[in-house]
């Protein structure tokens, strides 16, 4: 099973857990990067990193130092923002801001569960279009109604482990019925927490084209 797929001209790359490259429209993007070393990278910088929250798997501010360069815009959730001791190109976002960066459009989009209180602003999930494409990552999310309102998605990166997110079915309805992408990557599993890929694949079905990555990084939380 491979770790990356070119999808409508964008090339994503599972690292582990919810950890994901992009490279496309001349840019290239990390989200959530986590455990991630200069044997992974090569050495080469992010144009853009996205965070999502706090959580030790999604936050990781060693791996953020690898893959930031100087000329890395870093858009982090606000708690992670604070926590973020370099403030060079850092933007600090919350659920609703919408802004542009290198040339990318991007939105702070709900994303919460039942373990966090959603005033605190734990978690935002992102919207973002690179190449003509909107790409989106929840983060740790539950299944939430604003997934119905967030406008075009063509490629939807969802959790399916069920600890702190969608499980497999309630990912699979979130695509069916609430953000009805083209396309779909399962992430937030195998890691951490369960979850069955296939099975999401499965309950998902014809309503949209599901590919599922092997991590580059094959550990397990704390190994």
């Amino acid at each position: 099973m491979p770790s990356m797929v070119t999808v409508e001209g964008l090339e994503f790359t599972r690292f582990v857990q919810a950890s994901f490259r992009v490279r496309g429209g001349g840019l290239l993007i990390y989200l959530d990067p986590h455990r991630i070393t200069e044997r992974e990278t090569g050495g080469e910088k992010a144009d853009l990193v996205f965070i999502t929250h706090p959580h030790g798997d999604h936050f990781d501010q060693n791996a953020l130092g690898i893959v930031r360069g100087p000329n890395t815009v870093v858009v982090a959730n606000a708690p992670c923002a604070q926590a973020i001791q370099n403030k060079a190109n850092l933007v600090s976002v919350k659920e609703g801001d919408a802004l542009t960066q290198k040339g990318v459009s991007i939105k702070a989009v709900p994303g919460y569960n039942g373990y966090h209180n959603r005033s605190q602003g734990f978690n935002v999930g992102f919207v973002f279009t690179v190449a003509g494409k909107a790409v989106y990552h929840g983060g740790d999310t539950g299944r939430v109604p604003e997934m119905a309102q967030m406008g075009k998605v063509d490629i939807a990166l969802v959790p399916i482990g069920g600890t702190y997110t969608m499980d497999e079915a309630e990912a699979a309805a979130a695509i069916k019925d609430d953000i009805k992408p083209r396309f779909a990557i399962p992430m937030h599993y195998g890691y951490a927490t369960g979850g069955d890929p296939e099975r999401f694949k499965a309950l998902v079905g014809n309503a949209a084209e599901v590919h599922v990555l092997e991590p580059v990084l094959k550990v397990r939380m704390g190994g």
